[in-house]
């Protein structure tokens, strides 16, 4: 179990990280928020992903496609706006976990959900993956801005149908948000919501005094509601439309 505490934040936007392994023998999750290190156009990101269970390379398919996310985001062509930048780094990392997975037969089929949080040049985007999750807690009200890319055999059975390292090429889903003052940002594994309810979530949330607290307080409800999986959460604070 590990709680991470920002060191640097973008001025009016503060975040808080929380990742724990659960009832797992490991924590194949990953998570990180970062801003722009040269403080220009790129913004911030915060990104979560979620190795497959069961999978060789589980663990380096999240870590690996978090971090190169984000080295290929933030060292993008400033031509390329914030989306295309973002989007291009996101093939990229697909393309090098699918064939990875090809090449080592240690790692075949190392495969991870994908969820982020782009808010960059007054617009915030989200881009989706997976199983994992985002959220938008707006006038005490929870929305979930992601749908879960699984196929339904019954409960408890639900199969991944889309995730990056699964092919040559990925479906990511996007999605453009209107951030407002006091919006509160959740992404977060299904370690998280799998194990809360989508109320108890929003009043988590909605009672915290700060993300990293919102993080925690998360996490130990999931733990206490007999989660078992590996759970993670990223809080985001948006006090003004962009970072």
């Amino acid at each position: 179990m590990s709680t991470l505490e920002p060191p640097l934040a973008p001025p009016r936007l503060t975040y808080g990280i929380v990742t724990a392994r659960g009832r797992r023998p490991d924590n194949q999750d990953f998570a990180a928020c970062c801003r722009d290190p040269l403080g220009g156009a790129r913004g911030f990101v915060a990104v979560v992903a979620d190795g497959l269970g069961g999978h060789l390379g589980g663990r380096e398919a999240a870590e690996t496609a978090v971090r190169a996310f984000i080295d290929g985001y933030f060292g993008a062509s400033q031509n390329l706006s914030p989306l295309s930048a973002a989007s291009r780094s996101l093939e990229a990392a697909n393309d090098w976990i699918a064939s990875i997975g090809r090449r080592d037969p240690q790692l075949a089929h190392m495969a991870t959900t994908f969820t982020a949080l782009l808010i960059a040049e007054g617009s915030a985007h989200v881009l989706h993956v997976g199983d994992s999750r985002a959220y938008r807690l707006a006038c005490g009200r929870l929305e979930q801005l992601t749908l879960d890319h699984v196929v339904d055999y019954g409960e408890p059975i639900l199969r991944l149908r889309r995730a990056i390292g699964f092919d040559a090429r990925v479906s990511v889903d996007h999605l453009a948000l209107d951030l407002a003052p006091g919006d509160r940002l959740l992404l977060c594994t299904d370690g998280l919501h799998g194990a809360l309810t989508a109320k108890r979530m929003a009043a988590i949330l909605a009672e915290a005094a700060s993300p990293l607290q919102a993080a925690k307080d998360l996490r130990d409800a999931a733990l206490s509601a007999g989660g078992d999986d590996n759970i993670t959460a990223v809080v985001v604070d948006a006090r003004a439309a962009a970072a």
